[in-house]
């Protein structure tokens, strides 16, 4: 969640800035990839999860919850992009139907092997709160000084303001807990910083 949900909400608000910083010549196609952005979340939940299933000997789960999907985006394709009023937009739709379903069956076959201890607070609501304030920082900054610096510089500066505020949105919630922290890399540095910051 800490990292999908970051980047399907960067992806999203920031579609067209980063397809015309990237493809100043062809960057049409930001409401699909607005549309696409949200299978990041459920991507990467449902690998995280796939992971943990065949630990525990499930191979034939994922196996089957991603044919459920594809089965799933297939239907839709079929239904949405003829439509007018989707066209190329419902094939994107699809495909976050495709992985949303996959991560429903995966993550009720992991109910079923393990117990989970995951408070919706902690990984749910600050983590949103976190990124909500990522989002509002960073596009405030894109729209101040696109007009002052251009829109290619303003992206770029508006991405590195994201990641700045939103590791210090994590750290101000407490996301992470003393032992958590301690576990990562320099952990025990970082948290004898953050004591002296009584952050912690």
């Amino acid at each position: 969640m800490l990292i999908a949900l970051p980047c399907t909400v960067g992806m999203c608000i920031f579609a067209g800035p980063i397809l015309n910083l990237l493809f100043p010549r062809a960057s049409d196609g930001a409401v699909i990839l607005q549309i696409s952005s949200l299978t990041i979340l459920f991507t990467v939940l449902d690998q995280t999860i796939n992971a943990i299933l065949q630990g525990y000997g499930k191979l034939r789960v994922p196996a089957m919850a991603l044919g459920m999907g594809v089965i799933t985006k297939l239907i839709l394709n079929l239904i949405l992009v003829p439509n007018p009023a989707f066209g190329v937009n419902g094939a994107a739709w699809g495909s976050v139907a495709c992985h949303v379903v996959a991560f429903t069956i995966t993550m009720a076959a992991l109910r079923k092997v393990i117990k989970l201890n995951l408070t919706f607070k902690k990984f749910v609501i600050k983590p949103a709160l976190a990124v909500t304030m990522m989002g509002i920082c960073s596009y405030f900054i894109y729209f101040v000084f696109s007009g002052i610096i251009g829109q290619k510089m303003a992206t770029i500066l508006a991405i590195v303001v994201a990641v700045i505020i939103y590791v210090l949105a994590v750290i101000a919630l407490k996301i992470f807990s003393k032992e958590e922290i301690k576990e990562m890399p320099y952990g025990e540095k970082i948290c004898a910083v953050l004591e002296k910051m009584r952050i912690y």
